[in-house]
């Protein structure tokens, strides 16, 4: 058995503040204390050698004594077992310590120092302030149901604000506010350079209050003469505000705000005015979206992932429940509406929930709590709950939303049990974390690296890591490792690993040089696999590849309205078909060079299948082209509706050009025109003077008619040979013609 001396000398040398007791019960006198234990606590080895452990470390005043009996336990075990005693997050401040006013919070490990037959000698307690790491995991379990709970809406609102920032980019940046200053007497407004960036308009020497009552809205301007010259005659009024629509340079109304301070002469005569206008629309279009929220709220409480439920404040009662509750509770709707929230805990902790509820639950305060949970097949669950007031109708409620964190109370158990080296290191969820050295051979790596990437753990550690890595990609990644010579971090761009079973792995990796670190003494590589992401993004670029091909495979003129802002995207085709140098993308370009007998028609086609929800239509009409020329184009659209709003969003379509093919059918109907002539000029013209002719002869035949009667048929029968040819003639010319024509 190692002396006292050699003992001290050894746990000197450790960074765990440890204390060395003597096994002398009830007393435990302190034999010896390390140089972390003495710089933990800021004392020096005097003020604790020699003194009995609880004199030396006395009961903190708000320790009713179960904290200290915990510790007595401890040395009782050991004692008696001769085996460690480990005790979590336990609470003691020591007196001599540098607190800072707060609980300390220390894992604490008992243990004997035996000698060859067994006898205790020593036992020593080794304390790790664990103070921030507590209050960390705290701070994380209160927010993790707010983050739950927005995280559907704030995607959302991501989304929407990333389209919105991405199409309309200088609309967001023109937010300034336009500042005026109005100066009555004159009649002049003089604006800031911000009102004709938000507005469009152009600066003019003079600008009377007439001019900005034509730009607000018919509806409103006569309300706001009234209200502004009631607020000016009133000596005692000092500020005008007003809210409503101004146009714009491009005719478009924006919602507004205004609020104006009024400077009055000695009389309390208004002679100036200074204010600012203020763009609202955006805010406007948010409360519009807001209040549609509210009818969605059943949506986001039936469909959150999370449990959720609303229960009577007064019976307890349940009053609703969503999916999730019904799924991970196993009792069905019917069944929760039956049962209090009594019935979803174990009985022996009823009267805690009551208690809980009479002396913590408060109106509009949110509460939360940590509890245990009983499923329908009896399996107890650890629970962490957030909730708070709401009205049910004319009850007074609360909505509850639950977290099975069993699952994360074990996860947690099995990181404090794991190796201590790493433990800042190793996070939940599927990040793979790996320490390599500069050429790459693995000095330690996560033991999820065979579930994520089918590589055996020892398999990789001690191997180079970069020869799994894709040839393709491999040079690049080593580059990047290179950087880090200048670099204490840098995010590699998704390359791909290659498992033993050939397969592809897209991994993303932000790589941190923390050689200097004696710890680490490497590189750590903080990897994710994003397959799925990468495969999707490249069959979305497949996609584009193929339509962009296709795009310049057509001479159609492509095209892509977006209903809501009436933005229009082209294709080229309008430019190659129609000449135009610079296209204007919005409907009223288009609109414009319409012919003005077809725009009506075109409109009342699109109305009619907006109007009945019929996504696809068609309609010829002519286009002006760049020359001012009318081309006739064959416009084919397909309109794309909101599934829960039912009004339309998009409309996507080509125009062809079909000119030529409508002035060959106008050939061809010319064509038949001429033969309908023909024909109705050998139906009617040609009879008359072949029956003259077939009525004479029988005359000439007659040999009882004498020489005169012969002569003058035969004068007739000149008569109709001559008007007979003529027709004829005129058949043929008219042949000709519908021929020609034919072969033009």
């Amino acid at each position: 058995m190692l002396s006292l001396t050699e003992i001290a000398l050894l746990y000197n040398s450790i960074p765990t503040p440890c204390v060395i007791l003597r096994p002398d019960k009830p007393g435990y006198t302190i034999a010896a204390v390390n140089r972390a234990f003495l710089s933990a606590i800021d004392t020096l080895p005097s003020a604790l050698v020699g003194r009995p452990f609880f004199d030396a470390f006395p009961i903190n005043e708000d320790d009713d004594g179960s904290r200290t009996l915990t510790i007595h336990r401890a040395f009782e075990q050991v004692l008696h077992d001769k085996t460690p005693c480990l005790i979590r997050n336990h609470r003691y401040d020591v007196p001599a310590a540098k607190s800072n006013g707060y609980g300390r919070y220390w894992n604490i490990e008992t243990y004997p120092l035996l000698d060859e037959e067994g006898t205790i000698h020593y036992i020593v307690q080794s304390s790790t302030d664990v103070t921030a790491l507590f209050e960390t995991e705290k701070k994380l379990e209160e927010n993790a149901v707010k983050i739950a709970l927005e995280l559907n809406q704030r995607k959302q609102i991501e989304h929407e604000l990333q389209r919105s920032n991405e199409r309309y980019y200088y609309v967001n940046k023109a937010t300034d506010d336009a500042i005026y200053d109005w100066d009555i007497d004159v009649d002049h407004i003089h604006w800031g350079e911000a009102f004709f960036r938000l507005f469009g308009y152009t600066a003019e020497d003079r600008f009377t209050i007439e001019k900005w009552a034509a730009m607000v809205h018919p509806e409103e301007i006569s309300a706001l003469k009234s209200s502004l010259k009631k607020t000016l005659a009133n000596p005692l009024t000092t500020n005008w505000t007003a809210g409503y629509r101004f146009k714009r340079a491009d005719g478009i109304y924006a919602y507004v705000e205004e609020n104006g301070y009024i400077i009055r002469d000695e009389q309390g005569r208004a002679t100036r005015m200074i204010g600012v206008l203020r763009d609202v629309s955006v805010r406007k279009i948010a409360e519009a979206e807001l209040g549609s929220l509210k009818d969605t709220y059943s949506d986001l409480f039936q469909l959150s992932p999370l449990p959720m439920w609303v229960y009577d404040l007064n019976s307890l009662r349940f009053l609703d429940v969503n999916e999730s509750a019904m799924a991970h509770y196993g009792y069905t709707k019917k069944e929760f509406i039956g049962m209090s929230i009594l019935d979803i805990r174990p009985r022996e902790d009823s009267e805690l929930l009551v208690n809980t509820i009479r002396n913590e639950v408060r109106p509009r305060l949110v509460h939360t709590s940590e509890v245990r949970h009983l499923k329908k097949s009896g399996e107890v669950i650890q629970v962490h709950i957030r909730g708070n007031s709401i009205r049910f109708g004319e009850k007074k409620a609360r909505i509850v939303v639950a977290t099975d964190v069993t699952e994360l109370k074990k996860s947690e158990q099995a990181l404090i049990e794991s190796e201590r080296r790493f433990k800042t290191l190793i996070q939940e969820g599927s990040d793979l974390i790996a320490i390599i050295e500069m050429d790459g051979y693995c000095k330690y790596v996560g033991p999820n690296i065979e579930r994520l990437l089918g590589i055996a753990l020892e398999e990789f550690i001690g191997y180079n890591a970069f020869n799994y890595i894709h040839k393709a990609d491999r040079g690049f990644v080593i580059q990047q490792f290179k950087l880090l010579n200048n670099k204490k971090q840098l995010a590699v761009a998704p390359f791909r690993y290659v498992d033993k079973q050939g397969r592809i792995h897209w991994v993303e990796t932000v790589i941190t040089d923390m050689r200097d670190d004696e710890a680490i003494s490497g590189i750590v590589c903080n990897s994710r696999i994003v397959t799925d992401r990468v495969e999707n993004e490249l069959k979305i670029k497949e996609h584009l590849d193929r339509f962009n091909a296709v795009s310049k495979a057509t001479s159609d003129s492509i095209w892509d309205l977006d209903m809501v802002s009436n933005r229009v995207l082209w294709n080229h085709g309008i430019k190659a078909v129609f000449g135009y140098k610079e296209v204007e993308h919005d409907y009223q370009w288009w609109h414009d060079r319409v012919h003005p007998e077809d725009i009506k028609r075109v409109e009342q086609t699109v109305a009619h299948n907006v109007s009945y929800k019929i996504p696809r239509w068609t309609s010829e009409y002519r286009f002006r082209c760049a020359d001012d020329t009318y081309k006739y184009v064959l416009d084919r659209g397909f309109l794309i509706f909101n599934e829960r709003t039912g009004q339309p969003v998009k409309m996507i379509g080509a125009m062809q050009d079909i000119t030529e093919k409508v002035a060959y059918t106008k050939a061809i109907e010319a064509h038949n025109v001429r033969l309908r002539e023909i024909a109705w000029t050998q139906a009617h013209l040609v009879r008359a003077p072949l029956a003259g002719i077939l009525g004479l002869i029988p005359l000439l035949n007659d040999p009882e008619n004498d020489e005169n009667t012969r002569q003058t048929a035969l004068s007739y029968l000149l008569k109709s040979a001559m008007d007979l040819d003529e027709i004829i003639k005129e058949v043929i010319n008219k042949s000709h013609e519908a021929l020609n024509e034919r072969v033009q």
